[in-house]
């Protein structure tokens, strides 16, 4: 810490170009709180703003940094880009589907029993021969549906077929799924 505030102190003044890595990483942490608020601004969660303002200075920890004319302009460049590659991270593993667990739920054990492993793995290989069981265009919509998230319509369209195909599909191999986890 107290070689950052060292490296900090003989940084360039704002607008100078910084010369090693090392002092280009300590010029731009004097902007890290400027950053939090900035993805503060754009981001639900304010532990993101923290990560990503990290993320941002770390890209530019490892830039080469000699020629650039206007580093501040480059720094909220840079976090720019890190928002912009975040939302796309986000949004190709749906996030915001996502349910956080919490610690202060109750049944949530530091670690799952034996018992409880066995019984998880005995239900996926009972649900995995179930869906192995049922006929390819059946499973391939089921599939599409329930684990890429892809509307009925979006199906009807891939498989050339109306959306009460679709829904005829899925229902019979739900039920099919259904019965196959019961009767195991």
């Amino acid at each position: 810490m107290e070689e950052d505030q060292a490296n900090a102190e003989e940084s360039p003044e704002p607008g100078q170009p910084a010369a090693t890595n090392a002092e280009a990483f300590a010029y731009f942490s004097r902007f890290r709180p400027a950053l939090v608020r900035y993805f503060e601004h754009r981001m639900p969660v304010e532990t993101d703003a923290q990560d990503l303002a990290h993320e941002t200075l770390m890209r530019l920890a490892r830039q080469p940094l000699e020629n650039i004319r206007q580093p501040e302009a480059y720094l909220f460049q840079t976090a720019a880009n890190v928002l912009r590659d975040q939302w796309r991270k986000d949004t190709a593993r749906y996030s915001d589907r996502h349910a956080s667990f919490s610690d202060d739920l109750p049944g949530l054990e530091a670690a799952p029993s034996e018992e409880r492993i066995y019984e998880g793995q005995d239900a996926l290989r009972r649900l995995t021969i179930a869906l192995n069981s049922l006929p390819p265009k059946g499973r391939s919509m089921f599939v599409l549906h329930r684990y890429a998230g892809l509307s009925y319509s979006e199906i009807a369209r891939r498989f050339g077929v109306s959306v009460s195909s679709v829904e005829k599909h899925l229902m019979r191999a739900l039920l099919h799924l259904k019965h196959a986890m019961k009767d195991a």
